[in-house]
């Protein structure tokens, strides 16, 4: 599609440009706003890791951090293939656009509660950084979850509109999982609730996404 300009001349549309005819023109403008901050939240927990990994040397390692930082990229990972179920949503208005923009928002917090900056100097106690954050890390994934189970209401004006049920139940396993580790600062209840949830993350894509069609 053409735009005529104020001054006569003949412009090119994107397609992805708002008001686009088709749905998917209306599904790739919004994932291209969603994937910037998906992009920045991800690229934010690399560089930390890449920095962990240059000051070595300096580092306490922790288990159950490097766990969180595997849980993080496996989140990003799961929650922008989810978004594929969205792409025959027929309208996106003010509020669902919103929403879906709110969910990389707070991804990008939970990166930078997964893994601590590096100082130019002295040690870097990976284990003290975990106990120090755990909770806030684990509650913004629980808060993640509980936005995604109300989203997943809108799949019932897509045409898959069977997977809003599924796809908002899917999250419950996974909001009890989180719970786990927020409620009990055992060691134990950390270890098993950050290997469950990373386990439910790597089967999740395989049960409900296994190819895009």
């Amino acid at each position: 599609m053409n735009l005529i300009g104020a001054n006569g001349v003949r412009a090119c549309r994107p397609k992805w440009f708002p008001g686009a005819s088709s749905e998917m023109d209306k599904f790739d403008f919004i994932l291209i706003l969603l994937s910037f901050v998906f992009a920045m939240a991800l690229g934010h927990l690399l560089s930390r890791v890449a920095s962990l990994v240059l000051a070595r040397e300096r580092v306490r390692f922790s288990g159950l951090l490097t766990l969180a930082i595997l849980n993080a990229v496996a989140q990003i990972f799961v929650d922008w293939l989810s978004l594929w179920d969205y792409r025959s949503l027929p309208e996106w208005d003010l509020l669902t656009i919103a929403t879906f923009f709110t969910w990389p928002i707070i991804l990008f917090f939970i990166c930078v509660a997964a893994a601590p900056e590096v100082p130019a100097d002295g040690p870097i106690d990976m284990e003290a950084f975990y106990w120090k954050n755990h909770r806030l890390y684990y509650g913004l994934l629980i808060l993640l979850l509980l936005m995604f189970v109300g989203a997943s209401w809108t799949l019932l004006r897509t045409a898959t509109p069977n997977l809003a049920l599924q796809e908002g139940l899917s999250n419950v396993p996974f909001i009890l999982t989180c719970l786990l580790p927020l409620l009990l600062r055992a060691r134990w209840a950390q270890w098993v609730g950050g290997i469950a949830l990373l386990m439910g993350m790597v089967a999740w894509p395989i049960v409900f996404s296994s190819a895009i069609r």
